[in-house]
């Protein structure tokens, strides 16, 4: 029976997540004072769809 080789993740490079992006803009600044920091949109940390979240594909 062969053996299975481990490769590294092509996608997320080992690390088992794709990692959030944030992005800033001053035309999502709200109007009012308190609303001063909420000039970022920020996409959440996401499991790898290549390795599912293993860090390594099988071949």
């Amino acid at each position: 029976m062969p053996e299975k080789t481990r490769k590294t993740c092509p996608t997320c490079q080992g690390k088992k997540i794709i990692e959030g992006v944030c992005e800033v803009s001053s035309e999502w600044r709200g109007s009012s004072s308190d609303d001063a920091l909420d000039d970022s949109q920020c996409t959440p940390d996401q499991e790898c769809p290549t390795c599912h979240g293993k860090g390594y594909v099988e071949d």
